[in-house]
């Protein structure tokens, strides 16, 4: 069965104003319901310019972006698909609007004329879903940076939204903090389907998405799989990325003579794939 597309682009372009050049060039792409995609890209690529696109808070200067079909110039769909596509940014403190995690999270319904009643109802269902329901009634700004994500995550939810775009969310964060927010999100994907867009400078974010999107001075150089972006070593070069550093690792050892298979890609598939040589000898 063909996946529905959720989020399109066609020839977009868009320039800032007063900028002699242009942040995105000719960027065409799709993103289909239920998909885990990466956008990676050099600092300046346009990563997070496209990613501003997905929801109508910059308009393309050429092209179109279409999300379920709305075109994101139209004003009159402007509020229904950022109800639909929603963005965690990446300094959480930004994101919280009150002092404590629950009326926070109720924020975004109530502004949308939730009644009280479901307001609550959503409130408590997100918390759950990002395992933060202990700290409803916790002071915001006591938390860690990973929590306040995660609330901001749950603020989104509470909105019901249908694709959750996180414009380089991790960049803040430790590494606890990061893989409290990813696990959240690739959750979120398996057990509702969300689509998720992941904008993100640490290459080892995009091994385990659908596909990876590559940017580099506002052009799309390449999309794949993990795999097949990231065996891809003299593109990354050019386009001025480090591969993963497992990836990196693996590339040593086959250049060492040892028969390791192109497809290890992590941590667990590369010992898998040590522990299969070693046993060979």
């Amino acid at each position: 069965m063909t996946q529905e597309t959720v989020i399109e682009l066609v020839n977009v372009g868009f320039q800032y104003t007063g900028s002699e050049k242009a942040a995105l060039k000719n960027i065409s792409l799709s993103i289909k319901k239920g998909e885990v995609v990466a956008i990676v890209g050099h600092n300046g690529s346009g990563k997070s310019t496209l990613c501003k696109l997905f929801n109508a808070l910059l308009l393309p200067a050429e092209g179109i972006v279409t999300v379920h079909g709305m075109d994101t110039c139209a004003e009159q769909n402007t509020l229904e698909i950022r109800r639909r596509v929603g963005m965690v940014f990446q300094n959480p403190d930004n994101q919280l609007v009150t002092t404590i995690v629950e009326e926070d999270v109720g924020f975004g319904p109530e502004n949308l004329g939730v009644v009280p009643s479901e307001i609550r109802s959503r409130v408590e269902v997100a918390l759950r879903e990002v395992e933060m329901s202990a700290y409803a009634e916790k002071a915001s700004h006591a938390l860690s940076g990973g929590q306040k994500q995660r609330v901001a995550i749950a603020g989104l939810l509470a909105m019901q939204p249908e694709v959750l775009v996180l414009d380089e969310a991790t960049a803040m964060l430790d590494p606890k903090g990061r893989e409290e927010v990813l696990s959240t999100v690739l959750r979120l994907n398996r057990d509702r389907g969300m689509t998720v867009v992941m904008i993100t400078q640490f290459m080892e974010e995009a091994l385990g998405v659908d596909r990876v999107f590559v940017l580099s001075d506002g052009r799309l150089v390449m999309e794949g799989t993990p795999q097949e972006v990231f065996n891809e070593r003299a593109l990354l070069d050019e386009s001025r990325l480090e591969a993963p550093a497992y990836v990196q690792l693996r590339d040593r050892l086959i250049s060492a003579g040892l028969p390791i298979s192109q497809n290890a890609m992590t941590c667990n598939a590369l010992a898998d794939e040590l522990a299969r040589v070693l046993s060979a000898l």
